[in-house]
Formats: structure tokens, C-alpha cells, sequence
């Protein structure tokens, strides 16, 4: 079955202009024309067009063109290697934010060292040890060296520090904010780890902002899937 590119963009609610985009992009493929040079949309691109549509619930337009381009040149489990990453970061911004609630509204703070290296703050955070140095580069944190070798020597306040960052980090994120360096400065000065109300209710936005992202990025993860499967079968229920 073919269809008119508006019937198309009607039946997604989106503009033929858009369905041009992404054929401009190349994340579906290729678009044979008639005689008097009309696009010959088929049941598969039209596939594809719905997966983009779903996709975009949990993935940015770059990302799905990473994705696709891989699925137009029969390389799905590639694409969707890129999709269970996506996932698994996902998995680990949900451990960190069971970090935050142990360490800021249940006070569990774990049992370490006095002095930490940043690999052991890296791994009791769930937060990228290069992260961390680069807050300590520029100032978010204080962080103390040893003499003898100027390695970095961290504390237990310091894994306060850092997932304060991150906290306020997610919080940005599910307010639609940009994250913004200076921004997190101003609000880790404002912060009042003994106001109760106020940690609380910056904990339960952040589960509330990674429950949707949750939601979304398996919807989206979905639609490929289902799309690859399509392909492989020849078979396009649309």
C-alpha cells in the first residue's frame, strides 16, 4: 500500500514539511518518486515514520538518526546495543538517586575510610569518576591533596557535595531546565540540608522525573523493536 504524504502527516499530526525533514536526514529510506516526481511513500516507510514518532518520547532526533541509520543498513541488533545503553544509563541515574534519599532523607551514610580516593566515591555515588574531577576543577567542590603524590584525597563531606550536585543536577532536568554550571553554584549555597521539607520534596520531583523517563524511554525502546521486527519478518502493520 502506498500513501499521499498528506495522508500521512494527518494520520501522525505532524507536517509533510517534518516527513521531508526526515527523509532529508536519511532515517528512512530511500523514497522512490512517480513519473511527475511524487513521493512513493510504502507500508515501510510509513513503519518507520510511526517509529521516529514513538521514539521521540525518549530519545532526541540525533539519537534516533543514530539509531535508524543502523536499521536501514540491516544492522538492528547495533541500533538496538545503542538502545539497551540508553537504558542502562538510565539505571544508574536511578541508583544515584537512591544515593541522595539514603544520604539526605534517611541519613544512611556509608561505612568508609576516613580518606577516600575518587574511584571509591565514583562507585559508592554511582556518579563518573571524570565527573568528579571536573567538579573539583572547577570549584563545586573542595577537595584536599596529599603531599606526597597531589593525589586527590576525599571525605565523607564530599560525597555529600557530589550528590547534592547531582540532585540539584535532576532537578533542573525535570523542571526542563538547562543544566548550568553557574546555577548549580547559586543553589549548593542556598542549600539547607536540615530543612526536611525542602530535600524531600527535591527527592520526590527527581523520582517523579526519572519514573517519566522510565516510561518513555521503554516506549520508545518499544517502537524500535518492533519496527526491527517488521522489517525482519517483511510484514508492516500499519
Amino acid at each position: 500500500m502506498t500513501m499521499r504524504p498528506i495522508d500521512i502527516a494527518r494520520r501522525l499530526q505532524i507536517s509533510t514539511t517534518t516527513l521531508r525533514k526526515y527523509e532529508d536526514l536519511g532515517i528512512i529510506p530511500p523514497v522512490e518518486r512517480s513519473h511527475n516526481g511524487y513521493r512513493i511513500y510504502t507500508d515501510e516507510h510509513i513503519a518507520y515514520f510511526i517509529c521516529i514518532r514513538e521514539m521521540l518520547y525518549g530519545f532526541t532526533l540525533f539519537e534516533i538518526g543514530t539509531m535508524l541509520k543502523l536499521v536501514i543498513d540491516h544492522k538492528h541488533d547495533e541500533a538496538l546495543w545503542i538502545a539497551n545503553k540508553a537504558q542502562s544509563d538510565l539505571q544508574n541515574d536511578k541508583f544515584i538517586c537512591e544515593q541522595i534519599k539514603a544520604q539526605f532523607l534517611y541519613k544512611r551514610k556509608p561505612k568508609l575510610p576516613k580518606e577516600l580516593t575518587v574511584d571509591t566515591v565514583s562507585k559508592t555515588t554511582g556518579i563518573p569518576a571524570s565527573t568528579i574531577r571536573y567538579w573539583d576543577k572547577i570549584g563545586l567542590i573542595s577537595v584536599n591533596r596529599c603531599v606526597a603524590n597531589n593525589y586527590r584525597i576525599f571525605i565523607q563531606s564530599n560525597i555529600d557535595q557530589v550528590l547534592m550536585i547531582q540532585a540539584l543536577k535532576f532537578a533542573m532536568q525535570a523542571r526542563g531546565e538547562k543544566y548550568a554550571i553557574q546555577q548549580i553554584r547559586k543553589e549548593m549555597q542556598e542549600v539547607n540540608l536540615s530543612d526536611m521539607d525542602k530535600i524531600t520534596a527535591l527527592v520526590t520531583s527527581i523520582d517523579k522525573h526519572l519514573a517519566s523517563q522510565n516510561r518513555a524511554l521503554i516506549r520508545s525502546v518499544s517502537a524500535l523493536y518492533y519496527l526491527c521486527r517488521q522489517i525482519e519478518e517483511k510484514c508492516f502493520d500499519v
